[in-house]
């Protein structure tokens, strides 16, 4: 389900204005960076973000997947400072793989050796370490199993808060955001 929706968006996304083809030239060339830099992205991304770490090479994004800006995703754990006294040399490490057909919202933080599944939903701010199963929404600090993506895509659908703005432009969109909303 959340790959329909994903696919959906990406489809409306392509037949956007011009103005929004700027948009994905942006989005395309942000990729195309962080790709030079090492992390490995699947096909039909849209990132929002540039914070990868220092060691971008230990990261891994599925196909379709979704990261909304001011998500981090840390690759090594500073806290083996503390074993300076025993091991001068040392760091910790750790891989990050995010599966396909995955969104992770606004702010986020996704600590190193963090697995998160296919067809998940990480909610805004949320702090996610360990294994995350498939098709899990997950949220807090730190990020737990909150339900399944395939129960809140179909109360999206079913709401009647879900409006099909995505293709308009800024002004048409909001107009009937404000209308839906009873704003003046």
């Amino acid at each position: 389900m959340l790959k329909r929706l994903i696919d959906l968006l990406l489809r409306r996304h392509r037949h956007r204005s011009a103005a929004a083809a700027g948009w994905q030239v942006r989005n395309e060339a942000l990729i195309d960076r962080l790709r030079a830099r090492g992390v490995t992205i699947g096909e039909e991304c849209v990132i929002f973000t540039e914070q990868f770490s220092l060691e971008p090479y230990l990261v891994e994004i599925g196909d379709r997947v979704a990261v909304a800006g001011g998500t981090i995703f840390l690759t090594h754990d500073g806290a083996a400072w503390l074993l300076r006294r025993r091991r001068p040399d040392a760091q910790h490490f750790g891989r990050i793989i995010v599966g396909d057909d995955t969104f992770i919202g606004h702010g986020c933080i996704i600590l190193p050796g963090a697995r998160i599944g296919t067809n998940c939903v990480v909610g805004a701010g949320s702090v996610v370490r360990g294994t995350i199963p498939d098709n899990a929404v997950v949220m807090g600090n730190p990020a737990s199993v909150v339900g399944r993506t395939s129960l809140l895509l179909e109360f999206m659908h079913a709401s009647p808060d879900t409006l099909d703005t995505f293709s308009l432009s800024p002004n048409e969109r909001a107009k009937q955001v404000r209308r839906h909303f009873s704003l003046s």
